[in-house]
């Protein structure tokens, strides 16, 4: 020990070290200093200004979110106390298409920027701060939309360029990668060949390719086949966001998806996924709507809800909402602040007891006009089996959920609970079913993302790394958010500091605001 770290700013002693590779976990201290870890083991000759006892706690990396919606929740509220108190430190924003850059001409929010640079500046200029760090990546539906607009038409070549030239200068520019949303307009208007040359300049940078796959229900084969042909073509690496099977008529096949990803390996294609522990999902309502519906956006979908294709829509809408017992697996989440009435209902209620009809996809048609397409929705479509599966595999966690304030004031609508409990949901059930050892759990949160994403400097406990720490309580580490009442913190998080500041202390939140967002090393993979 050289006389240079004898004096520490922080030391965490004592605790149950589990440093995010896997390997088995071991007694000893952690130093900080100038926000980096300093030293790890048996530390008693140095003192730290701040010294925290971890005596029958797990001291682990901080944990990574790999996937989540946070992208500009900082500008309304710096907190991010949905993630904190799960230990969370670092995010993985801007997915499933969409980004804070670069800049759509009819989007005029403040915080629509013409590229990842800008907005790094922007966050600067502004003054703005977080408690959790972002790494951002450029949304291919935003792109998208900057270059050809909200319709559907193919790119031409000139529009490809265009493209691949705005995703490069922010890829090189440090962006973690290209997200991919194919089941929301504009990205599902994109081809195969649109997607394949994007993945190429991805590859260039050795940057991922994220994907909110094109179907995750009736169509998961073929949508797996588009992804993994994005990185046959291109050598890019591929991601599966949220995997899922969201459809009653495909429950039970979990094992032959994880079986497609694996045969992808097998063909030298990096594949690899992320998922939320929950049986719910949640987006918006318009997702049910036929896609052709889409060509255009919201506004052009309320004009034929309010035209002659208010019949075909409807009908395409039934697909999903056919009977009550479908209608009972929507739960209203949002309405834009348009029709608070519906917060916290089922489509069935609101069909059989506010429109009184029980023609449930005429009444999703109507929650669609009322809120002007901004009605969000849980819905519970998944089989608890299948999520089960996926768990006991080789994969990571993401919330797909945002950074949100512990007080429920503050919100105007009802969040899924996976923004308040993806991960510590995760440790209660790896911990309750006996999914896997303690060690690898905080690897799925720890190592294993930062690994995926190239975060070269996180996720593992090491000297010389930042300083992102969470310290927790295996056995009670769990959530509290619920479906009905969501806007509850985690439990069993003692403390987190965020390079090297204490963000959570004694389980409660400091006035700290150390986050982050981060910039990628280009060109370099752990």
């Amino acid at each position: 020990m050289t006389e240079s770290i004898r004096q520490a700013d922080i030391v965490i002693r004592g605790g149950m070290i589990i440093d995010g590779t896997g390997r088995p976990r071991f007694r000893g201290d952690v130093a900080v200093k100038n926000g980096r870890i300093s030293a790890i083991g048996d530390l008693n000759a140095v003192r730290g200004k701040q010294e925290f006892s971890a005596d029958g706690l797990a001291v682990a990396p901080g944990f990574i979110d790999a996937h989540a919606h946070s992208d500009t929740e900082f500008a309304w509220d710096s907190s991010g106390a949905s993630k904190l108190y799960q230990g969370i430190t670092t995010e993985i924003s801007g997915n499933c298409g969409d980004s804070p850059f670069p800049a759509v001409p009819e989007n005029k929010d403040e915080w629509q920027l013409d590229s990842f640079t800008d907005f790094l500046k922007a966050f600067s200029a502004r003054h703005c701060s977080m408690a959790v760090n972002q790494a951002l990546l450029v949304g291919h539906g935003t792109l998208r939309q900057a270059v050809i607009g909200s319709g559907s038409k193919a790119a031409s070549p000139a529009e490809l360029a265009e493209m691949k030239c705005l995703l490069r200068r922010d890829l090189q520019d440090g962006a973690w990668g290209l997200s991919l949303g194919l089941e929301y307009a504009p990205g599902c208007f994109a081809d195969q060949q649109e997607l394949n040359e994007l993945g190429k300049i991805a590859a260039e940078t050795d940057a991922i390719v994220t994907c909110h796959m094109r179907s995750e229900g009736l169509q998961i084969d073929s949508a797996l086949e588009e992804l993994k042909e994005i990185g046959r073509s291109s050598g890019a690496h591929v991601h599966a966001s949220h995997l899922k099977l969201d459809h009653y008529t495909v429950h039970g096949r979990a094992p032959q998806v994880w079986a497609a990803i694996e045969d992808a390996h097998r063909e030298g294609i990096r594949f690899t996924a992320d998922m939320y522990p929950y049986t719910a999902s949640a987006t918006v309502l318009s997702i049910r709507c036929p896609r052709w519906s889409m060509d255009g956006g919201s506004e052009v979908l309320l004009g034929h809800l309010r035209g002659e294709k208010r019949k075909e829509i409807v009908e395409g809408i039934r697909r999903y909402y056919f009977n009550a017992q479908r209608a009972e697996t929507c739960l209203f989440s949002g309405d834009g602040g348009l029709w608070p009435q519906i917060v916290g209902k089922t489509l069935r209620y609101v069909a059989e007891s506010m429109l009184h009809t029980d023609d449930y996809a005429q009444a999703a048609a109507q929650v669609l006009l009322r809120t002007q397409a901004k009605a969000q929705c849980v819905f519970f479509v998944m089989s608890e089996q299948d999520m089960l599966y996926f768990l006991s595999r080789d994969i990571c966690i993401g919330s797909d959920g945002y950074a949100l304030p512990g007080d429920p004031e503050r919100l105007r609508y009802n969040p899924h609970p996976r923004s308040y409990g993806a991960i510590a949901e995760f440790f209660r059930i790896a911990r309750e079913k006996k999914l896997c050892s303690l060690e690898e759990a905080v690897r799925r949160v720890t190592g294993k993302p930062a690994d995926i994403f190239s975060i070269r400097d996180r996720g593992r406990l090491a000297e010389g790394t930042a300083a992102d720490i969470t310290v927790f309580d295996p056995s009670s580490i769990a959530p509290r958010s619920t479906y009905l009442n969501p806007v509850q913190l985690a439990q069993g998080v003692h403390l987190v500091i965020v390079n090297g500041a204490v963000a959570l202390q004694n389980g409660r939140q400091t006035e700290e605001r150390a986050g982050r967002l981060l910039r990628r090393s280009v060109g370099k993979r752990q």
